[in-house]
């Protein structure tokens, strides 16, 4: 089994802020932490470009009921550029259990937070993440033949979770420390350590769908887009925020996630 990732509380540009407000992050060029010795992987001060061929066999049945396997191949064609962007993420539901909590937790990891809990001091970490807390094989020593492992997060250019830009949608008008008070996940003792800066946070209204969210939210619905019914102005309402977020940030990229719908 590979060995768990160490990582590091800050980041290199730790000092991001969430939206809907702004944030900073410098998108220099990153290091590689590794190089493939390679014909196949040609590396650039922007950018790592790669061929990868794919190799299956596609198996066919004659008349006489003879299988004949043939080798097929696809040559893809990869480009990573090296300069890792400033990266915004739109979280449905942001007020919900999970958004505040991954809110919460990024806000734990950026300051280094450590907080008391009924088992102990604990410290901040990206342990549940894949990418922040798992390693994989990269190959053998070659003297040794020892296994190598890496970080994941070391495999390509990544943006830290520290430097994430968070904003998003919610139906439900809390701010974010009441609505982390109101999920009942997070340790009293680290809410009172990012209660202030989640209390600055509000979602942006949210499309109220009742026949697809569960009837118990109703109550919590006071934040909204007018109308119950798809429509398109509903879609050129979100298209208008995110263009926002983009413009304000002045992002490369800009993801989205559902987290519950509140529930």
């Amino acid at each position: 089994m590979a060995p768990h990732a160490e990582t590091d509380a800050n980041s290199a540009n730790g000092d991001g802020s969430y939206t809907n407000g702004a944030a900073a992050a410098n998108g220099a060029a990153a290091r590689p932490k590794f190089i493939v010795n390679s014909p196949n992987v040609v590396y650039t001060d922007s950018e790592i470009r790669s061929k990868y061929t794919y190799r299956t066999t596609t198996v066919t049945e004659g008349e006489n009921g003879t299988r004949v396997a043939t080798p097929r191949e696809t040559v893809y064609d990869f480009k990573v550029e090296t300069k890792v962007p400033k990266l915004g993420v739109m979280l449905v539901g942001w007020g919900g259990n999970n958004g505040t909590t991954v809110t919460a937790g990024i806000m734990a990891n950026r300051r280094g937070l450590t907080w008391e809990t009924r088992n102990g001091t604990q410290a901040a970490n990206y342990y549940g993440s894949v990418v922040m807390g798992s390693t994989l094989k990269l190959g053998n020593d070659a003297k040794t033949n020892q296994d190598i492992n890496i970080p994941f997060h070391d495999i390509l250019p990544m943006v830290h979770p520290n430097d994430f830009v968070i904003g998003g949608w919610d139906i439900s008008g809390l701010n974010l420390a009441d609505a982390m008070d109101r999920a009942k996940v997070l340790e009293p003792t680290l809410k009172a350590l990012v209660r202030k800066e989640m209390a600055e946070l509000v979602p942006l209204p949210s499309i109220y769908y009742p026949d697809f969210i569960a009837a118990n939210q109703e109550d919590r619905a006071d934040n909204l887009i007018p109308g119950s019914k798809a429509c398109t102005a509903h879609v050129e309402q979100i298209r208008k925020d995110i263009r926002y977020v983009d413009f304000i940030l002045r992002f490369f990229c800009v993801i989205y996630g559902l987290c519950g719908l509140c529930i």
